[in-house]
């Protein structure tokens, strides 16, 4: 796929429940959340902190989708294991996605260098999320969005591996009336 025009490429990708983007969006405002690979341990932790929020989400009104890099089936597993795996999630192995959505990708030194060290160390040695096999392309970084009517009203993408989301700022954003 060529360079397809923003609202264009929202209808372009189906979850794994069979919804775009834009019917997510437009039914009401959605998290996207961009893993890195499946393997990383700080998509682990993102993972854990969404478990943790979606009680907050239901509150806010806010669906959840999942972008990642995984087939459906590692995909499935990895969600369930965190009680995710209702949520929609967009199998994007090619990263078209990631392009589409701007999420960059790292130099070495953003993914794996001595400043992603003791963050390293603190997720996996202390708050135990253990990295599995490295996934499709070790350098692609994440992001959190909000999408609502298909258009960003909120975002975060990593700067590094270890950049996560600050969910309360993200989840603060006004979101537009419906």
């Amino acid at each position: 796929m060529d360079q397809v025009p923003f609202q264009e490429a929202l209808t372009a990708f189906s979850s794994s429940r069979g919804k775009t983007l834009a019917d997510l969006s437009e039914e009401a405002p959605v998290l996207v959340v961009f893993l890195r690979h499946g393997g990383c341990p700080f998509c682990r932790q993102v993972l854990a902190q969404l478990q943790s929020l979606s009680e907050e989400l239901t509150k806010r009104g806010l669906q959840l989708a999942i972008v990642h890099m995984m087939d459906q089936q590692q995909a499935s597993q990895l969600l369930a294991r965190y009680q995710l795996q209702d949520v929609h999630s967009f199998s994007d192995p090619e990263r078209k996605l990631y392009q589409l959505f701007q999420v960059k990708r790292g130099s070495l030194s953003e993914v794996v260098g001595p400043s992603i060290w003791w963050s390293g160390f603190k997720t996996t040695i202390l708050s135990g999320y253990l990295p599995g096999i490295p996934g499709k392309d070790v350098q692609q970084l994440g992001a959190a969005l909000i999408l609502d009517k298909g258009q960003i009203i909120a975002s975060h993408f990593s700067q590094n591996s270890a950049d996560l989301p600050d969910w309360d700022e993200l989840l603060a954003c006004e979101l537009p009336p419906r």
